[in-house]
């Protein structure tokens, strides 16, 4: 009797460490009733702990190292999605003028060059943006140095946004711009010539959906004769950098993102049923559907091998086929968060559904987003800045059934 007594202190001394230290780590175990040498001892309850208390921003999702995309975050705390092409073209004089070599004084007749961008080159980044987006003040600029001592005309003829599907869309223009030559050899002179919703009014929708490529068409040259200031030898070029800025001042239609992290909890047949408490703080001007997946080792950030979901009653308010509806933040007439919105959640796990993660491994958590814009249907532009974030705290209440091993 004494042994009995004094094992059941031992276990109730176990549970006690287990609850008071298990908020600093993300694992534990039910192993330490094996260790215990006593008599048959039942013991029933049920213990709770966090399991993910963290804070995403959107710039976490976006590519860091991607070549042709990054993301930055600009004086005013707006985010912006930001594309840049080096060298994009570089056409010499003699591809455009067809005389050089030449000395000084020699004249130049009027000529016309057409120039086809190579699309692989442009490519942009679409493994995360999936879905659409309207941007309020997209630009697309020009950034021309130009080596040839002609006062030469540029003219987009065609800009081209390729979707992965194989459609496209085209805008043509009649209007030219003028780049400024040098009068001295071997300067040069810097000319931008900016795209924007003005110039180019369907440049709002051209990214809904995301393209996959983008293309140019576009002549160069000049209409009336000129004169050689300096000797050429037709290797002078025209070098042309292409730079996307995209505001995160935008519509969001769709927008799908994830994020995995690992997961070990259901580890043990001794838990019998676990209630989750999922809380979502909200501080982003988007709502939509999140879901909460349960999946095996190969799960690298995608959907990997599902083995189960969290929101999966819909008789539930607020959840769907789609997931748990995530409600947006309030906004202000500018499209600035006023108020994050907070969503608490309680999900019951069953014994068949504990027993299914641990038979087949289950070893990650991934939360996947389908994110909407608030207001969508208002046509209401928010702005993303830099400091908004998504507060997800998840914890959990397990129900337990043990013995100890020496019966």
């Amino acid at each position: 009797m004494k042994n009995q007594i004094k094992s059941f202190i031992s276990v109730v001394l176990i549970f006690i460490v287990i609850i008071s230290f298990d908020s600093c780590r993300k694992n534990f175990s039910l192993n330490e009733f094996d260790n215990l040498t006593t008599d048959s001892l039942h013991f029933e309850g049920s213990f709770a702990a966090p399991i993910v208390n963290t804070e995403l921003t959107l710039i976490n999702f976006l590519p860091k190292t991607d070549s042709s995309l990054w993301a930055e975050v600009d004086a005013d705390n707006l985010i912006h999605l930001r594309m840049y092409y080096k060298n994009l073209l570089s056409p010499t004089f003699n591809e455009i003028f067809h005389i050089a070599p030449a000395p000084a004084g020699t004249p130049v007749p009027a000529d016309t060059f057409a120039i086809q961008t190579d699309t692989s080159r442009m490519k942009v980044y679409n493994k995360l943006l999936s879905g659409k987006l309207f941007f309020q003040n997209p630009s697309i600029t020009f950034h021309i140095d130009n080596y040839i001592p002609i006062v030469t005309f540029f003219k987009i003829d065609t800009l081209t946004f390729h979707q992965s599907d194989g459609t496209a869309l085209t805008h043509t223009s009649a209007n030219e711009f003028s780049i400024a030559a040098p009068t001295v050899a071997g300067t040069s002179e810097h000319t931008d010539i900016v795209l924007d919703t003005t110039e180019v009014p369907l440049l709002s929708q051209v990214f809904s959906p995301v393209p996959q490529f983008i293309s140019f068409y576009l002549s160069s040259g000049s209409h009336t004769p000129q004169t050689l200031p300096y000797a050429v030898t037709g290797d002078e070029k025209m070098n042309i950098d292409v730079d996307i800025d995209l505001p995160l001042d935008a519509k969001l239609d769709t927008i799908v993102m994830a994020d995995t992290m690992n997961f070990t909890l259901f580890n043990d047949e001794r838990i019998k049923s676990a209630t989750l408490k999922i809380k979502f703080d909200n501080g982003f001007p988007i709502d939509g559907f999140t879901q909460i997946y349960f999946t095996d080792s190969t799960a690298t950030g995608g959907t990997g091998n599902i083995i189960d979901s969290v929101f999966t009653d819909t008789n539930l308010i607020n959840i769907s086929e789609e997931g748990w509806h995530l409600e947006s933040a309030e906004t202000d007439a500018q499209g600035i968060v006023t108020v994050p919105h907070e969503s608490d959640i309680f999900i019951f796990l069953n014994q068949n559904r504990i027993k299914n993660l641990i038979q087949r491994h289950a070893s990650k958590m991934i939360i996947r987003g389908n994110l909407n814009s608030y207001m969508q249907d208002t046509g209401l532009f928010i702005k993303i800045l830099g400091d908004y974030t998504m507060g997800v705290q998840i914890a959990v209440k397990l129900d337990f059934e043990a013995s100890t091993n020496n019966i």
